[in-house]
């Protein structure tokens, strides 16, 4: 009988083996496979949540809060950093590598036979695991798009879309309207839809599709939040509530925006049965862990490293806006790994005002970017660039001819952020000259 890590292994083996059949978007595979299940996506109350921007942030705002007010919460993200396990919590603990061999153990036969894909896998195991712990809610985030994603078999109490902007656009579409279009197919005949602030055009489309399906729409609008006299302090004000001085635990102008959607949320949950106060909102804000988005770690006798995922346009602005706000006229060491398809020359133009000197490197997926089509982006902005064999590399070289107030930013995506984080022991621990 093997032991149970060399069975969650060959578990988590079977699982990674299922991106064999990439990306499929439509939902007739995964509701057999659900259905084979006994159909656990209707077994808890859930918030679905899509967006290019902003999902996991307000997700895991939500799901802080609610936990803070007494309630048993599921969450549902991706991409992981480091653990696949990271990807299904409840009451912020990740799911148990026990369940997950079992899961795959019980149902291998049938995931082969209707060749579920990597997705369809997650989401499955996901709902499945919310069901079986009986959670008060579930707080789900689409990977892709929205109408023809796997998590779009849920009817939710209420769907939320925080952005539209350009990402996947080879999948999703060319144009705000259509990315629009595909997110919007999250929205479920008479469920409440709230959005963030959106494109005139977004918002157009995303109002078309909720007057179709006769879906209450709520808006947070610029007038719902103010900055305070702190950064990232904010005022939060809607209808006969007034919150004052709210502190958000994610820096960032935009988190600000995620941080009152998810407040706005919250009341329209209200309806629902789910009650939370004040202290609970505060609270909840300031204990919100949200890993890589614009994570700070700092060791003594070391340079600070910042560690952010954003990885489209939108995604770096907000990394250079944050930086600016935190570090006014400082520039930082940038180490950057992105995957292919993403808008590589908007995303990078974002760098060279706050970069001192850039690496960039391969990532470890087939999916990874060319560093030298990085590179040569970044020299026609007159960035001093140098490419890198591997993100942990550049890391241990930054770090060791660094001085202990220097500033090293790790940016691009999932990947590079997670390749740091599962190696930060080595990178500390290299000597200088190595």
């Amino acid at each position: 009988m093997r032991n149970s890590d060399s069975r969650y292994k060959s578990a988590l083996r079977y699982i990674l083996s299922r991106e064999i059949f990439g990306v499929k978007l439509g939902l007739e595979n995964i509701s057999r496979f659900l259905d084979y299940l006994g159909n656990p996506e209707k077994k808890f109350p859930s918030v679905h949540i899509a967006g290019t921007n902003g999902k996991g942030s307000t997700a895991a705002y939500l799901d802080s809060i609610l936990r803070q007010a007494g309630y048993k919460t599921g969450i549902f993200t991706s991409p992981h950093l480091v653990d696949f396990t990271e990807r299904i919590r409840v009451n912020a603990s990740q799911v148990s590598e026990q369940y997950v061999t079992n899961f795959i153990e019980e149902h291998k036969k049938t995931i082969s036979r209707y060749k579920i894909t990597f997705f369809e896998l997650c989401t499955a195991l996901a709902f499945s695991y919310f069901a079986d712990k009986k959670v008060d809610i579930a707080i789900i985030e689409t990977g892709l798009g929205g109408r023809l994603d796997a998590t779009n078999t849920l009817t939710p109490l209420l769907s939320i879309i925080t952005d539209i902007s350009y990402d996947h656009t080879h999948i999703l579409g060319k144009t705000l309207r259509k990315i629009a279009f595909e997110k919007a197919g999250i929205i479920k005949k008479g469920v409440p839809i709230l959005t963030g602030i959106l494109p005139p055009s977004a918002a157009h489309e995303i109002d078309r599709i909720r007057r179709q399906k006769k879906s209450p729409l709520h808006r947070l609008m610029a007038k719902n939040f103010s900055e305070a006299d702190k950064p990232f302090i904010f005022h939060f004000h809607h209808g006969n509530q007034d919150l004052r001085k709210l502190e958000s635990s994610l820096p960032g102008k935009h988190q600000i925006l995620n941080a009152s959607l998810s407040i706005r949320a919250l009341q329209i949950l209200r309806a629902s049965g789910f009650a939370v106060s004040l202290s609970h909102i505060r609270e909840g804000l300031k204990k919100t862990v949200w890993p890589g988005r614009f994570q700070t770690l700092k060791q003594k006798g070391k340079p600070t490293v910042i560690l952010d995922v954003g990885h489209n346009p939108a995604g770096f602005k907000a990394m250079m806006n944050c930086f600016k706000t935190l570090y006014p006229g400082r520039k930082a060491d940038i180490i950057i790994g992105m995957v292919n398809f993403k808008d590589l020359k908007k995303s990078l133009a974002c760098i060279p005002p706050i970069a001192r000197k850039v690496a960039v490197t391969r990532l470890k997926t087939h999916r990874s970017a060319k560093p030298t089509d990085m590179a040569r982006i970044l020299r026609s902005k007159k960035a001093p660039v140098a490419i890198s064999s591997s993100i942990t590399s550049a890391a241990q070289k930054m770090i060791n001819s660094a001085e202990t107030d220097d500033i090293i930013i790790v940016c691009g995506s999932h990947y590079g952020v997670g390749e740091f984080i599962a190696n930060q022991k080595k990178i500390y621990a290299a000597k200088k000259g190595n």
